[in-house]
């Protein structure tokens, strides 16, 4: 599907350089973006629509955004394309743009050599997570799942290595206690307008990176891939903090086991200062906490009050009872 460009009245478009977004459907990490740019003057020439199979979410509530056909036609950007990437009709599409720059935000795959030489300043993508740390697939989950500080998004130039390219920009926002992987996102998201403001800008004068500050000493790289069941099994060489956020990223699917093997899923939990000075402790291992569960952690105690198991609650006592816990205090 191709749209042809009209004479919008509210257009503010006034910078030269020529933009070809790449972006997926329904998802608001393309579409707040994209309305950045247009909202900052950007002189987007095109869209490409990527296909959504096979795209993966660790989102909670999944996309709400409208398709970005409907935000081309409400934007007033002059022509989108509906295609993969990778493929040669969409690269001679993208030729007769003849874009100064493309700009990926939001697509989940390896772009081709091909693809990355079509635009004289390359290929530049939005990743949300600090990189080179989290690179890959679902980087907000990962950012709670180790028990990252901060966060952010970082702009960096494409190569044909998973987010390995150099890194022009980035900005940062706390990770807070009890985020799910929308509210960090959004989080980020909603503090990217200055981000965009300054590629712009930079963009236009042929400086781009010229922003770049406090990446000195930038994150190890650590690669993502998509969670498995065995990364929701909690994890008490973690901290207690570090595993009540995983819980409240994805509640009732990060769990334990009972010594049977069976998953029991935590619902009520909370962190506790410890009791004594004794670290006579096996981690991993189940005690008895006033009534309840308690793992001990590196630091601090993991407390959980209530399960769900075969889709009914039950207390932490009634359980303990079955697996010969020992009190702590």
């Amino acid at each position: 599907m191709v749209k042809k460009g009209s004479d919008h009245p509210e257009n503010k478009t006034f910078m030269k350089k020529k933009i070809l977004i790449v972006g997926t459907r329904t998802w608001e990490l393309t579409s707040i973006h994209m309305k950045y740019f247009v909202e900052e003057g950007a002189n987007i020439v095109g869209v490409i629509e990527s296909p959504t199979d096979k795209i993966t979410s660790s989102t909670t509530g999944g996309s709400k955004s409208k398709p970005l056909n409907e935000w081309v036609e409400e934007l007033d950007i002059p022509s989108i394309m509906s295609g993969d990437p990778k493929s040669k009709m969409v690269h001679e599409w993208v030729k007769s743009l003849q874009p100064d720059i493309i700009v990926v935000i939001g697509y989940q795959f390896l772009l081709p050599k091909e693809f990355l030489e079509l635009a004289p300043l390359g290929v530049v993508n939005f990743h949300t997570s600090h990189l080179p740390r989290h690179c890959g697939k679902h980087p907000g989950f990962w950012t709670i799942w180790y028990g990252d500080k901060t966060s952010g998004m970082t702009i960096h130039q494409m190569d044909e290595g998973l987010d390995t390219g150099e890194v022009l920009y980035w900005n940062s926002v706390p990770v807070e206690d009890g985020d799910t992987v929308d509210t960090l996102y959004k989080r980020i998201w909603d503090n990217d307008r200055g981000l965009v403001k300054n590629f712009l800008e930079d963009l236009e004068v042929g400086e781009l990176g010229y922003y770049v500050s406090g990446l000195d000493n930038l994150p190890e790289y650590t690669y993502n891939y998509t969670p498995t069941e065995r990364d929701y099994e909690l994890d008490f060489r973690y901290d207690a903090q570090t595993n009540a956020n995983r819980c409240s990223m994805k509640p009732t699917e990060f769990y334990v086991r009972t010594k049977a093997g069976e998953k029991v899923y935590p619902l009520d939990y909370r962190v506790v200062e410890e009791v004594g000075n004794s670290r006579n402790f096996e981690v991993g291992k189940p005690y008895l906490y006033e009534d309840s569960i308690a793992y001990v952690t590196p630091n601090k105690l993991f407390v959980i009050d209530s399960f769900m198991s075969l889709g009914e609650p039950f207390t932490g006592n009634g359980w303990c009872q079955g697996q010969g816990a020992k009190r702590i205090v």
